[in-house]
């Protein structure tokens, strides 16, 4: 990625409807509209796990060819999981960007599926790249994943400065999440234009 890209973990929440999605939206539109506003997206494992191949062709016809996504795995990465992926990427093709794997087992991979891994751990790190915020450490492939977004602007600040001068050299940007279910899409606002007025 040549900028700094923020996402949410999640697009389903009743929570964003008035808040962030029009009242009267219809639900298989809030995917085509969240993706007019950010341009990645973690998806939680328990949705992609579930989807059928016709799901895969309404959510891919959502998105333009240049949204990406990125694919949580929560914990060992099992024989179900990876059929599922596969499809997924498959389906997908170049819009897959990357998986999250958050775990604090000792053996994950630097790849799944042909993706490149990023680790979120309390303990564990994968070779390479590394950046450390509020006791967890993102290693392995250039992602960030925060499980709680301050609301002061200052520290909003200083967090995206940390993250994009951890960035290996000749890395112009990455995907930056917010992994939680209570987001405030105020706040995930902020942080991206922030991250945008200070050129990344």
């Amino acid at each position: 990625m040549e900028n700094l890209q923020v996402g949410a973990y999640g697009w389903q929440y009743a929570s964003w409807v008035g808040a962030f999605y029009p009242e009267d939206i219809p639900k298989e539109w809030q995917l085509d509209f969240y993706s007019n506003a950010y341009r990645v997206l973690l998806v939680p494992e328990s949705i992609w796990l579930q989807w059928s191949e016709g799901e895969l062709e309404e959510l891919l016809d959502s998105v333009e060819e240049d949204f990406s996504f990125f694919f949580e795995v929560d914990g060992s990465f099992s024989e179900p999981k990876r059929v599922q992926l596969n499809r997924v990427v498959e389906a997908f093709g170049g819009c897959v960007k990357g998986v999250v794997v958050i775990s604090e087992q000792d053996e994950v991979a630097v790849e799944y599926c042909g993706l490149p891994v990023t680790l979120v751990s309390e303990k564990n790190t994968l070779p390479g790249w590394q950046w450390s915020h509020a006791g967890l450490t993102c290693s392995g492939a250039p992602c960030g994943v925060v499980f709680e977004l301050t609301t002061q602007p200052k520290e909003q600040t200083a967090l995206l400065k940390s993250f994009m001068q951890s960035l290996p050299d000749g890395v112009e940007g990455a995907a930056f999440f917010v992994h939680s279910q209570a987001l405030d899409m105020a706040q995930l606002y902020n942080l991206k234009t922030i991250g945008e007025f200070l050129g990344y």
